[in-house]
């Protein structure tokens, strides 16, 4: 008796759930979380009484309580739309193991981590050319500004967000735009979808591109497209070669959390910075940020293959 209840926990520890049934579940999972999201969000901002899309607008003359009420807003819709549905899907098919299968049961070491914000950090000025490159494509196709004008609502929204009269508000911003982006993008994107769609087709450089390509696409930045492509891959890169999600989770905190802080020490200059309107970069400082990409790309693509 004893010995069949160890051969049915074996089975059920070694079951290995298909690829496309965990990315389909995970799929629809962030359709109806993201539905439930949506809506506590139209009623939140119907007892305040006004619509969703006036609830949502903020500048620097809107009130204090008004940028909280949109920093919660954004909360809430992050956890649903990428944190819940992550989490779910890890406890629907892995149970007790959730952490090892999305690679969060370690902790990386220390070089590791610098390495890889070291990797992030020097494509930076890469994915700022990328932003000028497509910003000049764009400007290319005259059908394609409804669209960009469309965009200008989020850049309003994030410029909002940058707006930052006291410590609390920049803490909150990091909460809303770093801390929970980076857990749950990189839980529904890096720790579950690049690794089922790995598993699936057995190309790793497909799964990273397409992985980055669909992170791109969810941004809806079409004059960013390129940029959050580079760094997508750039994310997919360090979690293929560590095999360990803390490490993109670090990098895109410090992407998303250096713009924070920049923006707390240049209030007066928060439309310039959103707007990618700052002074064209020296060649030498593109030239010396490539060199250190790649030279941190190998080593990190080297310690992989130890």
């Amino acid at each position: 008796m004893n010995d069949l209840h160890l051969e049915s926990e074996n089975a059920a520890s070694s079951f290995v759930p298909k690829p496309v049934i965990v990315l389909l579940t995970l799929l629809v999972l962030i359709v109806l979380c993201s539905v439930m999201g949506n809506g506590l969000l139209l009623l939140a901002s119907h007892f305040r009484g006004v619509g969703l899309h006036e609830a949502l607008m903020i500048d620097e003359n809107s009130s204090i309580g008004s940028r909280y009420f949109v920093r919660a807003a954004l909360f809430f819709n992050h956890i649903a739309t990428f944190l819940l549905p992550a989490c779910l899907t890890l406890w629907l098919f892995h149970k007790k193991d959730s952490l090892r299968a999305a690679s969060l049961d370690k902790l990386p070491d220390v070089t590791t981590v610098l390495l890889g914000l070291l990797f992030v950090m020097s494509a930076f000025p890469l994915a700022q050319e990328a932003f000028l490159a497509n910003k000049w494509l764009v400007g290319q196709f005259p059908t394609l500004e409804d669209w960009v004008k469309t965009e200008r609502t989020t850049v309003n929204l994030m410029e909002g967000l940058l707006i930052m009269r006291t410590p609390w508000e920049m803490l909150t911003s990091l909460l809303v735009m770093a801390i929970v982006p980076a857990l749950g993008e990189e839980l529904v994107f890096r720790g579950i979808g690049q690794q089922k769609i790995i598993d699936w087709t057995r190309k790793p450089a497909l799964g990273i591109a397409i992985t980055a390509l669909v992170f791109s696409i969810i941004h809806f930045e079409i004059q960013r497209f390129l940029a959050i492509l580079l760094l997508g891959a750039v994310m997919g890169l360090l979690f293929f070669w560590t095999k360990n999600l803390w490490v993109p989770i670090a990098a895109h905190f410090l992407n998303n959390g250096a713009q924070v802080v920049v923006a707390w020490f240049n209030q007066e200059k928060i439309n310039e910075l959103k707007d990618g309107t700052g002074e064209d970069l020296p060649l030498a400082v593109i030239l010396a940020s490539a060199a250190v990409f790649v030279t941190s790309g190998f080593f990190l693509w080297q310690e992989s293959r130890d």
